[in-house]
């Protein structure tokens, strides 16, 4: 029974003293920035282009490339570009319009990183974009009272150009490989007037005769991992130029010899 006594005492002390032990916390060191460090220049592709007939009226097509990179804390410069084809073809009409555009524009990052592994952004973005396009009316059928009439116009070139604002996203799946999707607001800032027939498709922009369209795009990236900021410090060094944030030495003076 004295056995027993001992046993339960001591069973009794050390879940006293397990319950007042406090857990030990894990601290994170505490970064000195909270921005995204990518290297090198990331590189997609929009993979919604050839599924844009289930939100676009009209036969719409065609594929968009871009390119970005962090140039400073939080800022992405971006150039992308692309070929677009609208067709429309009924008993009306036999139309197509195409043409390749281009925007340039900047991201700006607004999601804070933990740790110098994140490389998630969440991004709000502006842009310019401009297209030489190219549109034709192959053949028209106008239903009259008389009789019908038909017809046809040659190739008619215009240029157009717009803004954008966009949100999105860019996570990155495995290393160095990213998704994201964008929504983009597009505003028409001006096209030449061809008369007749008046341009209908912008390509990269949509309809003609609309002030603002909206457009949504989901693409892939992968980040080509070079570190152009130490190639820059090696030629730097190679020239006897010190890299950024190293405090050049001075050399030690010589005391002048003391004579007694």
């Amino acid at each position: 029974m004295r056995i027993l006594s001992y046993t339960f005492v001591l069973c009794l002390l050390a879940t006293i003293s397990f319950g007042q032990a406090e857990p030990q916390k894990k601290y994170k060191p505490k970064r000195t920035d909270n921005y995204i460090r990518m290297k090198g220049i990331r590189v997609g592709s929009d993979i919604s282009r050839p599924f844009q007939d289930f939100w676009t009226k009209g036969n719409r097509y065609g594929s968009e490339f871009s390119f970005d990179m962090e140039l400073w804390p939080n800022l992405f410069p971006v150039f992308e570009s692309g070929f677009d084809v609208m067709k429309i073809k009924s008993d009306h009409v036999d139309f197509r319009s195409s043409g390749s555009y281009s925007r340039l524009g900047i991201d700006y990052n607004i999601l804070q990183a933990e740790n110098k592994n994140d490389k998630n952004i969440l991004f709000l973005g502006l842009r310019y974009g401009f297209v030489l396009g190219r549109q034709q009316v192959n053949s028209y059928l106008i239903d009259s009272y008389w009789m019908p009439t038909t017809g046809r116009f040659g190739n008619q070139n215009f240029f157009a150009h717009w803004g954008e604002f966009l949100i999105g996203i860019k996570g990155e799946i495995v290393r160095n490989f990213y998704m994201g999707w964008t929504i983009r607001g597009k505003i028409k800032l001006n096209n030449k007037d061809l008369g007749m027939p008046p341009t209908f498709f912008i390509p990269g922009y949509g309809r003609a005769e609309k002030g603002f369209n909206a457009d949504f795009t989901y693409s892939v990236y992968y980040n080509l991992p070079w570190d152009f900021r130490k190639s820059i410090d090696r030629k730097k060094a190679a020239v006897g130029v010190p890299a950024k944030g190293t405090v050049k030495k001075k050399p030690a003076q010589q005391k002048a010899p003391t004579t007694k």
